[in-house]
């Protein structure tokens, strides 16, 4: 039996492998081999995740977060996120981002809202970059040469954590490589040394056990 196929039918079908074989990226196009080996993490690292919500108050918080909501978030869930777009509502923290756009040193860190370590530095790339990136995705998104690796680790699920086991958000890679979509209540933390007040229940700079 002789099936005709057309000439618009057969140039549909070249296309589609030629896309799929060569134009397409491949899951290693995704990898995360830019991570440090020793800032992977396994399921011990969070054991006292909860324990570290005692340590998130409001007056040791930057830009408004809110303690209830970054307990919520970072000490109490593994997988959800805050809103969409909040970093733009909160209008201190982008007044801040604008005046080192403006004038300023054109960089800013993060600490998380529990321990209040360094997790996020964005010195070495635009700052602008940072901005665009994170206003189109919704959250801060964080690139490797962001991140505080003494202080932050992944999990093997792609979860991005702190040495003291406090939820961030989530390795999202994309074309560009790892790109870490983080919670800004969870990093919203005071430099150690401009809190307000001291931690509650032992040493401040010390790892929970």
């Amino acid at each position: 039996m002789y099936v005709s196929v057309s000439t618009s039918a057969l140039v549909v079908v070249v296309l589609f492998f030629f896309f799929a074989t060569f134009a397409l990226p491949s899951s290693s196009s995704f990898s995360n081999d830019e991570i440090p080996e020793d800032a992977r993490a396994d399921e011990f690292i969070m054991r006292n995740q909860r324990a570290l919500g005692a340590r998130i108050t409001t007056h040791d918080l930057r830009w408004n977060s809110r303690s209830a909501t970054a307990k919520q978030i970072c000490s109490r869930n593994r997988h959800g996120a805050e809103w969409s777009g909040l970093l733009t509502r909160s209008s201190m923290f982008m007044d801040e981002v604008n005046r080192e756009l403006d004038g300023g040193g054109g960089h800013v860190s993060f600490y998380d809202s529990a321990m209040h370590r360094p997790v996020f530095r964005v010195t070495t790339r635009p700052l602008f970059q940072f901005l665009d990136e994170s206003i189109k995705h919704g959250w801060p998104s964080f690139r490797v040469e962001d991140v505080v690796w003494e202080n932050v680790r992944i999990l093997e699920d792609g979860e991005v954590v702190t040495i003291d086991g406090l939820h961030l958000g989530h390795n999202i890679p994309d074309e560009k490589g790892p790109r870490f979509c983080i919670n800004l209540v969870c990093v919203s933390g005071f430099p150690a040394e401009e809190r307000a007040s001291s931690v509650v229940d032992g040493d401040e700079e010390g790892t929970l056990r």
